[in-house]
Protein backbone atom coordinates (compact mmCIF):
# COMPACT_ATOMS: atom_id res chain seq x y z
CA UNK A 1 0.00 0.00 0.00
CA UNK A 2 1.02 3.60 -1.04
CA UNK A 3 2.54 5.16 1.97
CA UNK A 4 2.45 2.07 4.07
CA UNK A 5 5.41 2.34 6.24
CA UNK A 6 6.56 5.91 5.75
CA UNK A 7 7.70 6.23 9.50
CA UNK A 8 9.39 3.59 11.83
CA UNK A 9 6.90 2.57 13.86
CA UNK A 10 6.27 2.80 17.89
CA UNK A 11 5.00 -0.19 19.87
CA UNK A 12 2.04 0.93 21.81
CA UNK A 13 0.94 -2.21 23.27
CA UNK A 14 1.85 -5.86 23.38
CA UNK A 15 -0.37 -8.68 24.56
CA UNK A 16 -1.33 -12.04 23.55
CA UNK A 17 -3.64 -11.42 20.39
CA UNK A 18 -2.06 -8.51 19.01
CA UNK A 19 0.38 -6.39 18.42
CA UNK A 20 -0.19 -2.86 18.41
CA UNK A 21 1.91 -0.13 16.41
CA UNK A 22 2.09 3.62 16.59
CA UNK A 23 3.22 5.73 13.79
CA UNK A 24 1.83 8.08 10.77
CA UNK A 25 0.22 7.56 7.29
CA UNK A 26 -0.63 10.10 4.93
CA UNK A 27 -0.20 12.94 7.30
CA UNK A 28 -2.64 10.73 9.82
CA UNK A 29 -1.70 9.69 13.10
CA UNK A 30 -2.87 5.81 12.92
CA UNK A 31 -2.00 2.44 14.78
CA UNK A 32 -1.23 -0.61 12.83
CA UNK A 33 -2.88 -3.90 14.56
CA UNK A 34 -1.30 -7.19 14.09
CA UNK A 35 -2.06 -10.92 14.87
CA UNK A 36 0.67 -12.72 15.11
CA UNK A 37 1.21 -16.17 14.64
CA UNK A 38 0.60 -18.62 17.36
CA UNK A 39 2.72 -21.54 17.31
CA UNK A 40 0.90 -23.50 19.34
CA UNK A 41 -1.77 -24.14 16.73
CA UNK A 42 -1.89 -25.94 13.53
CA UNK A 43 -0.59 -23.64 10.92
CA UNK A 44 -3.72 -23.79 8.68
CA UNK A 45 -5.89 -23.20 12.07
CA UNK A 46 -3.41 -20.39 12.99
CA UNK A 47 -4.03 -18.60 9.79
CA UNK A 48 -7.61 -19.34 9.12
CA UNK A 49 -8.37 -17.54 12.58
CA UNK A 50 -6.48 -14.93 12.77
CA UNK A 51 -7.62 -13.82 9.17
CA UNK A 52 -11.32 -14.68 10.22
CA UNK A 53 -10.56 -12.32 13.19
CA UNK A 54 -9.10 -9.50 11.20
CA UNK A 55 -11.74 -9.20 8.56
CA UNK A 56 -14.43 -9.58 11.35
CA UNK A 57 -12.92 -6.82 13.34
CA UNK A 58 -12.31 -4.32 10.25
CA UNK A 59 -15.83 -4.53 9.35
CA UNK A 60 -17.32 -4.35 12.87
CA UNK A 61 -15.50 -1.92 13.46
CA UNK A 62 -16.60 0.40 10.12
CA UNK A 63 -20.62 -1.23 10.89
CA UNK A 64 -20.35 -0.09 14.72
CA UNK A 65 -20.23 3.65 13.22
CA UNK A 66 -23.46 3.58 11.36
CA UNK A 67 -25.03 2.80 14.07
CA UNK A 68 -23.89 6.03 16.26
CA UNK A 69 -20.95 4.41 17.85
CA UNK A 70 -17.46 6.26 17.89
CA UNK A 71 -15.10 3.76 17.05
CA UNK A 72 -11.52 4.10 14.80
CA UNK A 73 -11.82 4.49 11.34
CA UNK A 74 -10.05 1.75 9.42
CA UNK A 75 -7.66 2.77 6.51
CA UNK A 76 -6.12 -0.45 4.95
CA UNK A 77 -6.46 -4.71 6.46
CA UNK A 78 -4.11 -6.99 4.55
CA UNK A 79 -5.20 -10.56 5.50
CA UNK A 80 -1.72 -11.97 4.50
CA UNK A 81 -0.19 -10.57 7.81
CA UNK A 82 -3.85 -10.39 9.49
CA UNK A 83 -3.22 -6.61 10.35
CA UNK A 84 -5.83 -3.86 10.60
CA UNK A 85 -4.22 0.00 9.76
CA UNK A 86 -6.78 2.71 11.75
CA UNK A 87 -7.19 5.46 13.36
CA UNK A 88 -4.99 6.58 16.54
CA UNK A 89 -7.97 7.42 19.11
CA UNK A 90 -5.43 10.04 21.55
CA UNK A 91 -6.94 9.53 25.03
CA UNK A 92 -7.12 7.59 27.90
CA UNK A 93 -8.89 4.16 28.70
CA UNK A 94 -11.71 4.31 31.42
CA UNK A 95 -9.95 1.46 33.32
CA UNK A 96 -6.89 3.71 33.55
CA UNK A 97 -8.86 6.72 34.55
CA UNK A 98 -11.41 5.52 37.11
CA UNK A 99 -9.26 5.75 40.14
CA UNK A 100 -8.78 9.43 39.42
CA UNK A 101 -12.48 10.39 39.23
CA UNK A 102 -15.11 11.33 41.08
CA UNK A 103 -17.78 9.66 41.47
CA UNK A 104 -20.25 12.01 40.11
CA UNK A 105 -17.96 11.68 36.73
CA UNK A 106 -17.48 8.33 36.98
CA UNK A 107 -21.41 7.72 37.13
CA UNK A 108 -21.60 9.92 34.07
CA UNK A 109 -18.72 8.16 31.85
CA UNK A 110 -20.27 4.71 32.96
CA UNK A 111 -23.84 6.15 31.56
CA UNK A 112 -22.34 6.57 28.30
CA UNK A 113 -20.68 3.30 27.94
CA UNK A 114 -24.03 2.04 28.83
CA UNK A 115 -25.54 4.17 26.35
CA UNK A 116 -23.20 3.18 23.79
CA UNK A 117 -23.62 -0.86 24.35
CA UNK A 118 -27.42 0.29 23.81
CA UNK A 119 -26.57 1.55 20.56
CA UNK A 120 -24.45 -1.88 19.45
CA UNK A 121 -27.73 -4.30 21.25
CA UNK A 122 -30.00 -1.92 18.76
CA UNK A 123 -29.02 -3.09 16.13
CA UNK A 124 -29.00 -6.33 16.96
CA UNK A 125 -24.79 -6.08 17.77
CA UNK A 126 -22.54 -7.23 20.28
CA UNK A 127 -19.12 -5.65 21.30
CA UNK A 128 -18.05 -9.20 22.35
CA UNK A 129 -15.53 -7.59 24.77
CA UNK A 130 -17.10 -5.00 26.54
CA UNK A 131 -14.15 -3.82 29.12
CA UNK A 132 -13.07 -0.68 30.34
CA UNK A 133 -9.75 -1.09 28.91
CA UNK A 134 -11.95 -0.96 25.51
CA UNK A 135 -13.13 2.49 26.31
CA UNK A 136 -11.79 5.53 25.24
CA UNK A 137 -12.32 9.07 26.52
CA UNK A 138 -10.59 11.36 24.52
CA UNK A 139 -8.73 14.88 24.97
CA UNK A 140 -11.96 16.21 23.97
CA UNK A 141 -14.29 14.54 26.57
CA UNK A 142 -15.40 12.10 23.87
CA UNK A 143 -16.23 8.20 24.50
CA UNK A 144 -14.94 5.55 21.66
CA UNK A 145 -15.54 2.04 21.90
CA UNK A 146 -12.48 -0.37 20.46
CA UNK A 147 -11.46 -3.66 20.01
CA UNK A 148 -14.22 -5.60 17.89
CA UNK A 149 -12.37 -8.92 17.49
CA UNK A 150 -15.32 -10.77 19.29
CA UNK A 151 -18.03 -8.53 17.72
CA UNK A 152 -20.42 -10.21 16.37
CA UNK A 153 -24.11 -9.21 14.31
CA UNK A 154 -27.68 -10.77 14.17
CA UNK A 155 -27.05 -10.84 18.06
CA UNK A 156 -29.86 -12.91 19.98
CA UNK A 157 -31.48 -11.93 23.54
CA UNK A 158 -29.16 -14.30 25.23
CA UNK A 159 -26.11 -12.83 23.55
CA UNK A 160 -26.64 -9.03 24.40
CA UNK A 161 -27.64 -10.75 28.11
CA UNK A 162 -24.05 -12.16 27.39
CA UNK A 163 -22.62 -9.03 26.25
CA UNK A 164 -23.69 -7.21 29.60
CA UNK A 165 -22.32 -10.27 32.24
CA UNK A 166 -19.11 -9.65 30.91
CA UNK A 167 -19.31 -5.64 31.49
CA UNK A 168 -20.46 -6.61 34.88
CA UNK A 169 -18.16 -9.19 35.47
CA UNK A 170 -14.75 -7.18 34.14
CA UNK A 171 -15.71 -4.24 36.98
CA UNK A 172 -16.31 -7.10 39.52
CA UNK A 173 -12.77 -7.73 38.53
CA UNK A 174 -10.97 -5.03 37.99
CA UNK A 175 -12.81 -1.94 39.92
CA UNK A 176 -14.42 -4.06 42.36
CA UNK A 177 -14.33 -1.02 44.98
CA UNK A 178 -16.32 0.92 42.37
CA UNK A 179 -18.60 -1.45 40.75
CA UNK A 180 -21.72 -1.00 42.84
CA UNK A 181 -21.77 2.67 41.08
CA UNK A 182 -20.11 1.59 37.54
CA UNK A 183 -22.74 -1.43 36.81
CA UNK A 184 -25.76 0.47 38.45
CA UNK A 185 -24.87 3.60 35.99
CA UNK A 186 -24.17 1.40 33.06
CA UNK A 187 -27.92 -0.19 33.32
CA UNK A 188 -28.83 3.44 34.07
CA UNK A 189 -27.86 4.61 30.62
CA UNK A 190 -28.35 1.04 28.93
CA UNK A 191 -31.78 1.17 29.85
CA UNK A 192 -32.48 5.21 29.31
CA UNK A 193 -31.48 4.32 25.26
CA UNK A 194 -32.75 0.77 24.92
CA UNK A 195 -36.59 1.33 26.32
CA UNK A 196 -38.57 -0.92 27.96
CA UNK A 197 -37.00 -3.94 26.08
CA UNK A 198 -34.07 -3.54 27.97
CA UNK A 199 -35.52 -5.45 31.08
CA UNK A 200 -35.83 -8.62 28.73
CA UNK A 201 -32.03 -8.62 28.38
CA UNK A 202 -30.84 -7.07 32.09
CA UNK A 203 -33.30 -10.18 33.58
CA UNK A 204 -31.34 -12.03 30.76
CA UNK A 205 -28.24 -10.85 32.33
CA UNK A 206 -29.09 -11.85 35.70
CA UNK A 207 -30.11 -15.62 34.76
CA UNK A 208 -26.31 -16.16 32.83
CA UNK A 209 -25.03 -14.82 36.13
CA UNK A 210 -26.96 -17.12 38.20
CA UNK A 211 -26.11 -19.91 35.63
CA UNK A 212 -22.60 -19.13 36.30
CA UNK A 213 -22.85 -19.45 40.03
CA UNK A 214 -23.29 -23.13 39.83
CA UNK A 215 -21.20 -24.27 37.16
Amino acid sequence: MEGYLVVPWDVLALGAESTIFHGYWSNKEVILKVRPCKSYLITPIDRMLRISRTVRESRMLTFARTLGVPTPSVYWIDVQTSSILMDFIRGESLKNLVESLTNEKLAQLCKTFGYLLAELHKGDTIHGDPTTSNVILDEFDKMWLIDFGLSERNATIEMKGTDLHLVNRAIETTHWKHQEIMNQSILDGYSSNYGSDSNLIIARMNAIRERGRYH
